[in-house]
């Protein structure tokens, strides 16, 4: 019962991981200084849920795992399979004629550009460590503990890919996809700072991608 519970709590968490990147409670009569420090105050709250759930599930220390990590040939073919993934995902759903700032507001959600280059910066910063550390890290150890890491990677990755698009069924097959690279290089790199270097490349390559097409 325990071992279920746990499960679903992780399940329940896991769409509040993006609050590390919009501002939701942010009104644009605000001063802009109001979505900053809600963003900061939300990184550092889920830092702090997932240390006590690390504890408390793994019992394991959470700066383990940004130790002994291992980069090796494996690490480079998961990275160009993630490229041509980002590359085809936004093939297939982005509009070619439609300006950046466009593809922007249809990715993002925001319309105002301070709004837009916030959210860039917590997704290339505070966003991949956050999320790593929940669906990688968390998730995926404690699934590894009890099931096989296989079972582990898939499970995390369709978890992950849910909390990013539930209702869009092209992009949550492409984040289930990502989500399993993503596992995989956790398990071949026995550590948590590859997995959040190709997050980081990853949303690099969708807003390149989306500039250039």
């Amino acid at each position: 019962m325990k071992k279920t519970s746990f499960i679903f709590i992780l399940i329940f968490l896991s769409p509040l991981m993006e609050l590390s990147r919009y501002p939701i409670f942010y009104s644009i009569d605000e001063p802009f200084l109001y979505a900053v420090i809600e963003v900061l105050t939300a990184f550092i709250i889920l830092m702090a849920i997932i240390l006590y759930l690390y504890h408390s599930i793994l019992s394991k220390k959470m700066i383990d795992v940004f130790h002994n990590n291992h980069f090796n040939f494996r690490l480079i073919a998961i990275g160009i399979e993630l490229l041509i993934l980002a590359v085809s995902f936004v093939l297939l759903t982005a509009k070619p004629h439609d300006s950046f700032k466009t593809h922007l507001s249809n990715l993002i959600g925001y319309t105002d550009p301070r709004l837009q280059l916030l959210c860039i910066i917590a997704g290339l910063t505070l966003t991949p460590i956050v999320i790593e550390l929940f669906f990688r890290d968390l998730i995926q150890s404690y699934l590894k503990d009890h099931f096989s890491a296989k079972y582990a990677i898939l499970f995390s990755s369709v978890i992950f890919g849910i909390s990013h698009s539930l209702f869009n069924i092209i992009s949550l097959i492409y984040y289930i996809l990502a989500g399993i690279l993503l596992g995989k290089s956790r398990e071949e790199s026995n550590g948590i700072i590859a997995p959040i270097i190709f997050h980081c490349s990853w949303d690099v390559l969708i807003l390149l991608m989306l500039w250039i097409y």
